[in-house]
């Protein structure tokens, strides 16, 4: 007795049937491509900003290709990634930029205490600058002179000695009571200048 008969499996039978091509992902691709950019104006100060936005909207978008069925993954991971490490970059260039711009305020809002010495052994003339123009003063002993200056400022200091004897002179610059110039000279008509600034101390 024969064995019943049985049609043969049609082509692409129910064996394969459940198979579905992975496709593209749109939310991936997108998400690599806000990444990137997003990465990309992460490092440029001032325009860190717009990676605050782009870094979001790239783990948003990678996030949603993840959960999309039957497409590749591939570029919503790296999307994904790319919008974290934006959004981590911006924030330390941030960081530095405005601690940056804040030693720059302190440095040009801060107060600082110029002392002008000189010494001489006999009548000299005195110049200085006192933050608003120069000053002149006779002198016939060992002189000091204090002066306050904000932010960054620029000193100078000279003394002459007098023409009808030799003398020895010095002048000095101190800046916050560190010198930041110190000279010397001798002999009729002796000559001794200074110049310094606040942020050379």
């Amino acid at each position: 007795m024969s064995e019943p008969y049985s049609p043969p499996l049609a082509q692409g039978s129910s064996a394969q049937g459940n198979y579905q091509p992975q496709k593209g992902n749109g939310f991936g691709t997108t998400a690599l491509v806000l990444g990137i950019v997003a990465v990309v104006f992460a490092i440029i100060p001032i325009l860190g900003f717009v990676a605050f936005i782009l870094g979001p909207l790239a783990i948003i978008f990678g996030g949603i290709g993840l959960t999309r069925k039957f497409t590749k993954k591939g570029t919503s991971i790296t999307g994904l990634v790319l919008g974290a490490v934006a959004v981590i970059i911006a924030i330390i260039v941030t960081s530095m930029v405005a601690a940056a711009a804040n030693g720059v305020n302190d440095a040009l809002n801060k107060e600082h205490k110029i002392e002008y010495v000189v010494t001489t052994t006999g009548p000299a003339k005195v110049t200085y600058w006192n933050g608003d123009g120069s000053s002149n003063e006779d002198i016939t002993a060992n002189w000091k002179k204090d002066v306050t200056a904000k932010g960054i400022s620029f000193s100078t200091l000279s003394v002459t000695g007098d023409f009808s004897a030799a003398t020895s002179v010095t002048c000095e610059i101190l800046v916050d009571g560190a010198s930041v110039s110190k000279n010397s000279g001798s002999g009729t008509a002796a000559m001794a200048s200074c110049s310094g600034n606040s942020s050379a101390k």
